[in-house]
């Protein structure tokens, strides 16, 4: 279809015509679907491809004036299609990198998290092995999560026992571990 929108008046001079919506209509309907398989080369994803040739169509109503002849408006279609899928590939790597980067630091940060946990583990266990026999019970059974009531039923002791003796681990175990405390 060669449309002109362009028309020259008595004098032979080129005079602007605007595009109205059925011939914005017209250009729609015939270069669309070639702009999309066009847009398809470089994005390699058919919903991506449409947006960009839609947002590039309503670029060209907000332009509309700006334009004399259809081969300006097909050579801005083709251009601007090609300028938003690279600069959307562009995006799509530096995001890509981004969240490479991200999903790296969580990587080391849950490594880094886990060695510390395990560590502080280690620690704690080796100062309860230092409480005598009876502390070191009570503390063994909370840190498998019991409660005094519990602990004291399971050792045979009364659960104030069990508050006064994990008092005084508490406190030993502070000692013990005040090389390793920061606050």
């Amino acid at each position: 279809m060669a449309l002109n929108l362009a028309k020259k008046n008595e004098s032979g001079s080129v005079v602007s015509i605007r595009m109205d919506e059925k011939e914005f209509h017209n250009i729609f309907e015939e270069y669309y679907a070639a702009l999309c398989s066009f847009a398809f080369r470089y994005m390699e994803d058919a919903d991506m491809s449409a947006d960009i040739v839609q947002d590039v169509f309503a670029k060209l109503w907000q332009i509309r004036d700006d334009f004399f002849y259809l081969h300006q408006v097909k050579a801005f279609l083709y251009t601007a299609v090609r300028n938003r899928s690279l600069n959307e590939l562009e995006h799509s790597k530096v995001a890509h990198e981004y969240r490479q980067k991200i999903i790296a630091k969580k990587a080391d940060a849950f490594f880094h998290d886990v060695i510390v946990e395990e560590e502080t583990f280690r620690i704690l266990s080796e100062a309860i092995e230092k409480l005598p026999s009876q502390m070191r019970a009570i503390m063994r059974l909370a840190l498998e999560g019991k409660r005094n009531p519990e602990i004291a039923e399971h050792l045979n002791v009364s659960p104030e026992t069990v508050h006064t003796l994990k008092k005084m681990a508490y406190k030993k175990l502070r000692k013990y571990l005040t090389d390793y405390y920061y606050s």
